[in-house]
């Protein structure tokens, strides 16, 4: 909490061995739907938090965790795929415009020899 500067709140064991923790998002989320995965469950369970993801095992709760750095990493390789797909355009860009141009019909700049019936 304090490496970040954030608050946060207790989880809790619930029915089956599942460990509850409030969460906004499911909160918000858990009023018209709940979603459940063989690993989670999101629903608004009565008696119990409001609008919570229910994880069934450890190793999901972990998974669950881990996502911000995740999703960190992820904008990290974007941005610099981002930077390589310009990098990409420009040089297709070029690419086009110098086929453009040697596909381009040539036109002639030699000049005629004038045969002599057209001095005189």
């Amino acid at each position: 909490m304090s490496k970040y500067g954030v608050l946060l709140g207790e989880g809790q064991v619930g029915k089956g061995y599942e460990l509850a923790i409030d969460d906004p998002v499911a909160k918000l989320l858990a009023r018209y739907f709940t979603v459940s995965t063989p690993e989670r469950k999101m629903d608004h369970s009565l008696g119990e938090l409001e609008g919570e993801i229910d994880h069934l095992s450890r190793d999901a709760a972990v998974e669950y965790l881990l996502m911000p750095e995740r999703v960190k990493k992820l904008e990290g390789q974007i941005l610099g795929l981002s930077s390589q797909v310009e990098d990409l355009r420009s040089d297709v860009s070029q690419l086009v415009q110098i086929l453009k141009e040697a596909a381009a019909p040539k036109t002639n700049n030699i000049v005629p020899l004038k045969n002599e019936k057209d001095i005189s």
